[in-house]
């Protein structure tokens, strides 16, 4: 394990050099954003307002020379409730507030409440483009009335709620399956590659006539079902060529992937086994979540998502994506444009990286595969949980996993409640 370690660690250093490190002295402010030379906040206090300051505070030494260069006291507050969150911007104590909240917690009652500064106003079509790319697709994705609203990055160069599958490899071999990472080297790791280890793996391991080892958990309910569609490339709603949002799960691939759900159920390749107990092969997770598998000593791999039938490329799902905002309300945005934008650049996260690496992996696999999916990551995900639409779609959904409506019929029959209520959210 040491050397593994080493190994991985040494691979993170070698892409920290690829992503280059930089010190602060050599800054260049992103195009259409003023130099620090140019502000002045006249020793005011700025508050960076997250609901998860464990992947989002910049580095102490970075916070200290923005003190100095740009005069101004720097603070931090926790609030993960977006009630408070609007409590603050209402009340006007949000005015030097850079905001850093998940989607899921506080965007999309912000945004809809009119509650969040159009980053368009302020900031050039340059500005976007010089992102890093997790960070671009993520504010281009969350567009509201045809603005964006991200200020500076948050992610990076790492975004850890990447959906991707954990397998475990001892179980596999044993029933002489092909390796799932070397079927993805080669271009085969399929969906119909998938359900072929799957079947090999379910058996009845006591002889007592009751399967009792699975392919996967069952997934036949709506919240992991969302989640693992992308696989094919189903969303609830996606942006049409006009950037209104428009349902999606009616559509050929969406259809397909319930399809698919509900016939690996009826065959019973998946069921109730634990990943954790070695009674499943495949687990799709995001990292964090698979430290208990590597915890029980689980001889783990990862792959993508499998390709499926109407996709040309592996898409690894996210559940929770990160934007950098100002209150509507904001003082000074273009000063706090430059701040922001000073304060939180793409290697800062490498640390966060790091910890993943050195808590998560095992093997230069495991780490090749991650970077993989960073790199590779087009804002692919559900972002409507929380939301009317998810509720909607949840609830049908819901009906057809049990069995009681067919999954065209269903998603047919909600499309107009579910397009009214998308139109809603987004004002369209």
């Amino acid at each position: 394990m040491k050397r593994v370690t080493v190994v991985l660690l040494l691979v993170v250093c070698m892409a920290a050099a690829s992503f280059g490190f930089a010190s602060a002295s050599d800054y260049e402010p992103p195009p259409g954003v003023l130099s620090p030379d140019e502000v002045d906040f006249g020793g005011k206090t700025v508050t960076i307002v997250s609901s998860d300051f464990w992947k989002a505070l910049p580095p102490e030494d970075r916070i200290a020379e923005a003190e100095e260069v740009f005069n101004v006291n720097i603070e931090t507050l926790l609030i993960d409730n977006a009630d408070l969150m609007i409590a603050r911007i209402m009340s006007g104590d949000s005015t030097y507030d850079i905001i850093q909240q998940a989607h899921r917690v506080a965007y999309f009652p912000l945004v809809t409440a009119g509650m969040l500064l159009p980053a368009d106003d302020y900031l050039p079509e340059e500005f976007f483009d010089s992102l890093p790319s997790l960070d671009r697709y993520t504010i281009e994705k969350f567009k509201y009335n045809g603005k964006r609203y991200g200020i500076a990055l948050h992610d990076g160069v790492v975004n850890d709620s990447i959906m991707i599958i954990s397998y475990n490899k001892d179980l596999i071999e044993r029933y002489n399956q092909p390796d799932p990472y070397e079927l993805y080297l080669s271009g085969e790791w399929t969906e119909e590659a998938l359900e072929q280890i799957m079947i090999a793996v379910t058996q009845d391991t006591n002889g007592d006539g009751i399967v009792d080892q699975w392919g996967m958990p069952d997934i036949t309910n709506a919240a992991a079902l969302i989640r693992w569609a992308p696989y094919n490339g189903a969303e609830l709603a996606v942006q049409d060529e006009n950037g209104k949002w428009v349902f999606a799960y009616n559509r050929e691939n969406a259809i397909h992937a319930i399809n698919t759900v509900l016939r690996w159920k009826s065959m019973g390749i998946i069921g109730n086994g634990s990943y954790v107990d070695g009674k499943v092969a495949f687990n799709a997770t995001h990292l964090p979540g698979n430290r208990h598998a590597q915890a029980a000593g689980i001889n783990f791999g990862l792959v993508p998502m499998p390709l499926g039938p109407h996709v040309d490329r592996h898409y690894y799902p996210a559940f929770e994506f990160f934007l950098t905002c100002l209150p509507a309300n904001a003082a000074e945005p273009e000063k706090m444009i430059a701040l922001a934008n000073f304060l939180f650049r793409k290697d800062d996260r490498l640390g966060f990286l790091d910890e993943i690496v050195t808590n998560w992996m095992v093997t230069k696999e495991h780490l090749d595969l991650f970077l993989t999916a960073n790199d590779n990551w087009q804002a692919d995900g559900d972002i409507f949980q929380y939301t009317a639409v998810w509720d909607i779609a949840s609830e049908a959904l819901s009906q057809v996993l049990a069995g009681t409506k067919g999954a065209a019929a269903a998603m047919d029959e909600i499309a107009p409640r579910v397009q009214a209520a998308l139109d809603d959210l987004f004002k369209q």
